[in-house]
């Protein structure tokens, strides 16, 4: 997956969320250190270490 387009997509409401396992977690934190709207986007928390990215309220 295209994290850095995901992001892109989710700020602009493309898309609802981003859902991040521990698999991915690494390729995803590169596009999100470097994702410039972090103050956009906030996670959600999961058991076993996913994570739900939806655009912030």
């Amino acid at each position: 997956m295209n994290y850095t387009q995901a992001l892109n997509d989710l700020r602009d409401g493309k898309i609802d969320e981003i859902e991040v396992t521990p698999a991915v977690f690494p390729e995803f934190q590169k596009a999100w250190a470097n994702f410039a709207y972090q103050n956009t986007i906030r996670g959600i928390a999961h058991p076993h270490g996913k994570v739900t990215y939806v655009r912030s309220n």
